[in-house]
């Protein structure tokens, strides 16, 4: 045979057991399970995020909803103390 004929064959095999695979891990775990993915927090081999950045370390989604509130809350106080002024009236 041919070296090239040997190769594609070669991947040809290596594809169909692949396909196979998946089909078995789905119809293992269920249509819906094969398709939902989970972040881990350990996503390095040894350590968790905390370890390699800090003990004060946040994921970006809790430091953006962290830093709204805190936005939302100086303009709610902002709007208190513009709201307690006096007013000038005109008769």
């Amino acid at each position: 045979m041919e070296p090239l004929t040997v190769l594609t064959a070669a991947v040809v095999l290596i594809g169909i057991i692949q396909i196979g695979d998946n089909i078995a891990k789905v119809l293992a775990k269920g249509k819906g399970a094969a398709t939902k993915t989970v972040t881990r927090s350990d996503w390095y081999c040894f350590f968790r995020m905390s370890e390699l950045l800090g003990p004060d370390w946040k994921p970006v989604e809790q430091r953006e909803r962290e830093r709204k509130n805190l936005t939302n809350t100086k303009r709610n106080e902002k709007r208190r103390t513009q709201a307690n002024r006096p007013r000038l009236y005109v008769s």
